[in-house]
């Protein structure tokens, strides 16, 4: 679940300690689950999420801070590729590990080999500079002036400076006064009441669409290997229902051919996001998020009466791909429309809400998949909806420059 945090997790330090701290709980998990000890590990679970949503709150601020606001869209869709990446990465190693006969437990180095991004990552983020908006923001000019001056080296040669270039000083639009700074739980407020629409719009839009994308592929991943041992094609729900009155043995032990179907899922994920990176070019986020909300409505009706399993798998993916990149989407839209100051705020209020459509979502499917079947995708269709609605009264884009100097 995202914390509330405030701007100074995302400094560069920050990011460091976070991934540390998370490839720290990693390992002593590790050597908990090795003695048997569970309920540490359980909470040692718990933390990893904890910093896991805080990194992920820090680095789309942070990356979205050196971005010019009209590229800002295309950009955070292009790092949303690395989602893609990690949704094939994570089961291609699960699929080849896990079916070995070891001395050691598959899932342990399975566990281990996981952490090789979160140590890469730490490693990248020493060397990356603060933002300077953020600098900007808290008032520290001076500070700002001299990461632009490292960028400008980077950029243009060791040789050049700010000075060359005549700047001298640095600014951004809805710069506050140092007198407005009130403290983090005075932010919140302003945040709940001076951008009180904007928040309540995006805290639904979070919890319906993260609700879709991070919580179905659970259960893709179960009805997936369940139709694959009927020979009989039937609808999720009739096949359901049957399992209820004459209930058989199911096969839980994953090989490579169970992974198969996450692994077309993350080849998927990386396609949607590479035509979303294109699709921009030409039209505007309000547009491709309605877009993508009117496919996912249609994954849900079909899953409502078609038997073959491919078909099925294609309507899950329908389901739930589209609502991911919905999610990058409209990330960037709430950065564009809250000031520098109270974005790392406002984006961890609207992951939290994410985490808890993640959560409902997981014990909605639960309870429904095996009462009332066929309420739980139709609505699915209502909550589409009313997110489509609610994303329409939102302004199609936010025009402004990056930086004024």
């Amino acid at each position: 679940m995202g914390p509330i945090v405030g701007r100074s997790w995302k400094t560069q330090s920050d990011f460091a300690y976070g991934n540390l701290l998370k490839l720290i709980i990693h390992s002593f998990g590790f050597y908990a689950r090795v003695l048997g000890i569970l309920w540490p590990a359980y909470i040692i679970r718990f933390l990893v999420s904890g910093s896991l949503s805080a990194s992920v709150v820090s680095c789309l601020t942070y990356m979205s801070e050196f971005t010019k606001v009209s590229l800002r869209p295309r950009v955070l869709t292009i790092m949303s590729y690395a989602i893609g990446f990690s949704l094939i990465y994570v089961p291609a190693l699960a699929g080849g590990i896990l079916p070995l006969d070891i001395k050691v437990s598959a899932w342990r180095i399975l566990l281990l080999l996981n952490q090789l991004p979160g140590a890469i990552g730490i490693i990248v983020l020493i060397f990356l500079p603060e933002s300077p908006k953020y600098y900007l923001s808290v008032g520290e000019q001076e500070k700002a002036m001299k990461v632009m001056e490292r960028v400008c080296r980077m950029n243009k040669g060791k040789n050049a400076t700010l000075e060359s270039f005549g700047v001298s000083s640095l600014t951004q639009p809805r710069l506050r006064h140092k007198s407005m700074f009130l403290g983090p739980c005075q932010d919140v407020k302003i945040l709940m009441t001076k951008y009180s629409k904007f928040m309540w719009i995006f805290a639904f839009a979070f919890f319906s669409l993260s609700g879709l994308a991070f919580a179905l592929p659970i259960w893709m991943l179960r009805i997936r290997v369940m139709t694959s041992q009927e020979e009989k094609p039937e609808t999720i729900c009739n096949l359901l229902q049957e399992k209820i009155t004459s209930p058989k043995d199911v096969k839980c032990h994953l090989t490579y051919d169970e992974m198969e179907d996450p692994l077309i899922h993350g080849f998927v994920v990386l396609s949607l996001f590479i035509v979303t990176s294109l699709l921009l070019i030409c039209l505007n986020r309000r547009t491709l998020v309605l877009l993508f909300i009117s496919i996912a409505i249609l994954g849900c009706a079909l899953l409502n009466f078609v038997k073959a399993p491919l078909l099925i798998l294609i309507s899950f993916m329908a389901v739930i791909d589209p609502p991911m990149c919905c999610i990058r989407l409209t990330s960037s839209l709430l950065i564009d429309f809250i000031p520098t100051h109270l974005r790392g705020k406002a984006f961890s209020i609207t992951l939290m809400m994410g985490r808890c459509g993640v959560l409902m979502s997981n014990l909605y499917v639960g309870y429904t998949l095996t009462h009332v079947c066929y309420a739980t995708f139709n609505s699915f269709i209502l909550l589409l909806i009313v997110c489509g609605i609610l994303v329409f009264l939102l302004p199609a884009e936010y025009r402004m420059d990056s930086f004024s100097m």
